[in-house]
């Protein structure tokens, strides 16, 4: 038992060193909380000799599933904004290699998520511009990628 809990230890060490809290994701967090709280309930139940005991190493574990879990969901849900605003990202891209500018469109979720859509015009070639079109939600980056444009 104590190889196991030395083994959590060290686990959440390593997790608290990659990454600290303002870095995670609401759904990460949201899944870290329910699963250690699920996991204390469920490991107090289990070890009835030492519930504490239970309680501790079940919300570790419950903790560390959980956020995984949130974090993967995270992702999911990322990937269906960025699908569901194509039109827009084509309209940014457009402005932006047709005025040579930068164009940003920007709006908040019903969930309160400040969602950022930046279009970069780049080099020239030929009759097209290359535009680095950037997904941001919440301030932090989530998806890059390039288009052409082609000008008229």
């Amino acid at each position: 038992m104590k190889k196991l809990i030395f083994i959590l230890l060290i686990g959440s060490l390593l997790f608290t060193g990659c990454s600290t809290l303002e870095n995670l994701s609401p759904k990460t967090k949201e899944g870290a909380a329910i699963g250690a709280a699920m996991g204390g309930i469920l490991g107090a139940i289990l070890d009835s000799n030492k519930p504490w005991r239970g309680a501790i190493i079940g919300a570790g574990i419950g903790a560390i599933a959980g956020g995984w879990i949130g974090s993967k969901m995270e992702q999911k849900s990322e990937e269906k904004i960025v699908s569901a605003k194509n039109n827009i990202v084509e309209q940014a891209a457009n402005e932006a290699g047709k005025l040579n500018a930068v164009v940003k469109y920007e709006r908040v979720t019903e969930n309160g998520v400040k969602e950022e859509i930046v279009a970069k015009p780049a080099e020239l070639k030929d009759n097209f511009r290359i535009v680095i079109v950037e997904y941001y939600r919440d301030g932090k980056l989530i998806l890059k990628e390039t288009k052409q444009v082609k000008l008229s």
